[in-house]
């Protein structure tokens, strides 16, 4: 029988409440981070051209205050950096949720790598290792042509990152795909999953 699993694997809802309270900061602030870049997208906003703007408008604004309007403002900064400071201060800080976890943690585990058994029983068959490429989080797709970043390829309408990967085959090593590796399931003689490692996701 075919056992899917998932190339992303969420923990968030095995956690205790306590747990909860901390990785719930890092995906709300996530969350809207999301939200303000697609709402930037949609607008046709770009995120050096509102730079350049602010920029550009603080070198007006300076050429255009009086001297007696630059005393004032010097006390309203004084002002709000009081205010910036007493509020750090009061924020309660967030204990880390486990070491060598990311400060931004969010519960959030990839796949990075996978042994395989191709067989109808134990007793025979082969196994093969499957590890994601390292520049996969790095390189993940082909140079924007627009602005020169890199877009992920995805597979199909998932909205799943279809990263690169390599298999290994005793001696032989070939190129594949993430979409190959949510294939290995099973099922009669294909490769069916039979460890499966996940690393926090940064």
């Amino acid at each position: 029988k075919p056992v899917a699993f998932h190339s992303v694997l969420d923990i968030y809802d095995f956690c205790n409440d306590k747990v909860k309270s901390v990785l719930k900061v890092s995906r709300d602030k996530a969350a809207q981070e999301e939200e303000d870049r697609v709402a930037k997208k949609l607008r046709g906003e770009d995120e050096t051209d509102d730079k350049k703007e602010s920029g550009d408008d603080a070198v007006m604004e300076e050429d255009t205050k009086p001297a007696a309007a630059e005393a004032a403002d010097d006390d309203d900064d004084d002002d709000e950096d009081l205010k910036a400071a007493l509020a750090m201060s009061v924020e309660p800080e967030l204990a880390p949720v486990g070491p060598g976890l990311p400060a931004n943690f969010q519960g959030l585990y990839e796949l990075f790598a996978v042994v395989t058994h191709k067989g109808r029983d134990a007793d025979g068959g082969h196994y093969m290792g499957w590890v994601k490429a390292d520049n996969s989080d790095a390189l993940g797709g082909e140079a924007n042509a627009t602005n020169g970043e890199k877009k992920r390829e995805q597979i199909g309408d998932t909205g799943e990152d279809n990263d690169d990967w390599f298999v290994f085959d005793d001696d032989e090593v070939s190129p594949c795909k993430t979409e190959d590796i949510l294939k290995l399931k099973g099922g009669g003689d294909w490769h069916m999953s039979y460890l499966n490692f996940y690393r926090a996701k940064k």
